[in-house]
């Protein structure tokens, strides 16, 4: 899975920003190179130095050292800045490709659990230790880090290379083979050794929090952005929540101290045995280049060198382990971001174009529909049969639960029938291009959203308008009175979110929504609870110009208050999921059943 996602992410990586890898490559060998240079050329001065040079000879050397030095640290830092660019377009870029998958997902499948926490996982994955950018940077260390060993493995060579005149002794003829870097490389490998588990282990530790908190954090998140959401104000002040919040959000906060606390404690553990070992190397190292000078084996300025490439080899090759495993922990965190863009749509897509009518002649029928939710066993409609005729106005009608909206929600194919088919003119609307259906229907839901943009925006949907569209739109809608005390009309921004935002009542902003629905003009008009945060003069007006506003298309009109029935030609009546009654309003009151009972419990305030 690590490999796969690796190949991945390099691929991504290359199709977003060409060249980008390459780039960062190439960065670290000047970064390596820039390294090693000042090494040689310190350890020749030194010597030259020592030796007594003549002055020419060591300002000239002198000179080279700060000229390639100075050459190469412009072209890394030009480097870093076209690295750092690319790194923040490729940033831009993933967003994107987050947004537009969910913004594509199937709706049932975007509102599971499941893929909430896989979302945020993707999320908390990127921002924590899952980004594409880090993950180049890791790829591009592996890479400096072969490098670093190559480098030094080239200049630690003559170091073991035996004298013809070595000092005597065991330990000066011992020092003067070839095999003594046998020291050296024991004491590599166990510091390696330590150091790649110790990674490992902290890699396995921090995998370990981040999976198990992902969903306190979704929570946490979810509590912090409340207490900064101004529009719940009002509510935590006048229902007194402030403890409430106050007291989960410390719970939350007390678990994950506790939580980093073990996590921490748990690292600082793992690392002990490291300090150790890099301790002893380090004596190690000293002592077997520091006799070889001593014993006149190597001159002062290349135990300067050997010394320096050593400790860059031991560096290189314990991070080429950090790196390759830094690079599968961030593939592991990138494996979430990926099992989010592998989802795959259940609904089938459908190909066949809606009908380019005129006269917006279509025809629903729903034909023996069933449906539950996921994951559980109870259905919300059962056996549902209707045709919907074409102009007619269609009231459905019932106690909560009934299955009104679900209805709906499956005439729009935000849902698939688990059982049964709906027909649009004959045909199967799962064969029907969905985006093609969908533009099929305005609908305006009970829980409907605007967003923090103009007026216009809102109700247009996107960033070009009608102008007097819109303005119709909105007076049809009964929005007329307040757009004319706006300063900037249907320009105005609504809610603080952006500059001079404008605050609007729940009512009003219904009304917007409902312009929204009219300015789509789509053959289907599909009202829910469309008046439930409207005054009874402003719902008497709804009512009124409702005709005026659907114009000849069908509508279809889900409302607890009954008084909106009269205005429709069909009513149907659900009731624990089945639709138990259909008619007219007086055919509906004579027959004395549910309707009749809902009409009289509110008929007192239609008097």
């Amino acid at each position: 899975m690590k490999n796969n996602t690796i190949t991945k992410v390099l691929k991504l990586t290359h199709r977003l920003q060409p060249g980008h890898i390459s780039l960062i490559i190439f960065s670290r060998i000047i970064n390596v190179t820039s390294t090693f240079i000042p090494i040689v050329l310190s350890s020749i001065i030194l010597d030259q130095l020592i030796s007594k040079a003549p002055f020419e000879t060591i300002f000239k050397t002198s000179i080279i050292l700060v000229v390639s030095s100075g050459f190469l640290g412009m072209v890394y830092w030009g480097l870093q800045h076209v690295i750092s660019v690319n790194n923040s377009v490729m940033a831009e870029k993933i967003d994107k490709m987050l947004c537009e998958k969910t913004f594509n997902l199937d709706y049932d499948i975007l509102e599971k659990q499941e893929t909430l926490d896989l979302i945020k996982k993707a999320e908390e994955g990127m921002r924590s230790r899952g980004d594409f950018s880090g993950f180049c940077g890791n790829f591009a260390g592996f890479i400096e880090n072969i490098i670093t060993i190559v480098y030094s493995v080239v200049l630690l060579i003559p170091l073991f290379i035996p004298k013809a005149s070595a000092a005597a002794g065991f330990l000066p003829s011992f020092l003067n083979k070839w095999y003594s870097f046998i020291i050296l490389v024991v004491m590599l490998a166990l510091s390696v050794g330590v150091s790649a588990l110790t990674k490992k282990k902290e890699g396995e530790i921090q995998q370990d929090m981040f999976v198990k908190n992902v969903r306190i954090n979704r929570e946490y998140g979810y509590l912090y952005n409340l207490l900064f959401d101004y529009s719940n104000a009002k509510y935590i002040r006048l229902y007194k929540s402030q403890k409430l919040i106050e007291k989960r959000c410390m719970n939350i906060v007390n678990f994950l101290e506790t939580e980093f606390q073990k996590m921490f404690s748990k690292i600082n553990k793992c690392q002990l045995p490291v300090f150790f070992v890099n301790a002893m190397l380090q004596i190690v190292s000293y002592l077997y280049v520091g006799l070889k000078a001593i014993f006149g084996m190597i001159s002062i300025g290349s135990a300067l060198k050997y010394i320096s490439a050593y400790s860059n080899l031991v560096s290189g090759v314990s991070n080429i382990f950090y790196s390759w495993i830094e690079i599968n922990i961030k593939a592991e965190y990138l494996s979430y971001f990926y099992d989010f863009m592998e989802i795959e749509n259940k609904q089938y897509e459908g190909t066949i174009p809606t009908e380019k009518r005129d006269d917006n002649e279509f025809e629903i029928e729903f034909r023996d529909v069933s449906f539950r939710y996921p994951n559980t066993e109870n259905y919300v409609l059962r056996h549902v049969n209707q045709k919907i005729k074409i102009g007619t106005k269609t009231a459905v009608v019932g106690k909560n639960g009934a299955g009104k909206t679900t209805f709906i929600k499956l005439l729009c194919r935000l849902y698939e029938p688990t059982e049964g088919q709906i027909l649009l003119n004959g045909v199967d609307i799962r064969y029907y291009d969905y985006k093609d259906y969908a533009r099929l229907f305005s609908v305006v839901f009970q829980d409907f959203n605007l967003f923090s943009f103009s007026i216009a925006e809102n109700v247009a949907g996107g960033k070009t308008f009608d102008d007097d569209r819109v303005k119709n739109c909105l007076e049809r809608s009964g929005f007329g009175e307040r757009l004319a005390k706006l300063k900037d009309g249907i320009r105005s921004n609504i809610y603080q979110h952006n500059d001079d935002g404008v605050e609007i009542s729940g009512g009003e902003a219904q009304k917007i929504a409902i312009a929204r629905a009219l300015y789509k003009d789509a053959p289907f008009v599909i009202l829910d609870e469309p008046t439930s945060a409207l005054d009874p003069v402003a719902e008497y007006e709804i009512y009124q110009h409702f005709d005026s506003m659907v114009q000849n298309k069908t509508s279809i009109y889900i409302s607890h208050r009954m008084s909106s029935c009269r205005f429709c030609d069909n009513i149907l009546v659900f009731d624990e999921g089945k639709i138990v009654e259909r008619g007219s309003h007086e055919e509906l009151l004579k027959s004395g059943g549910l309707y009749s009972e809902l009409w009289n419990a509110q008929a007192q305030y239609y008097a």
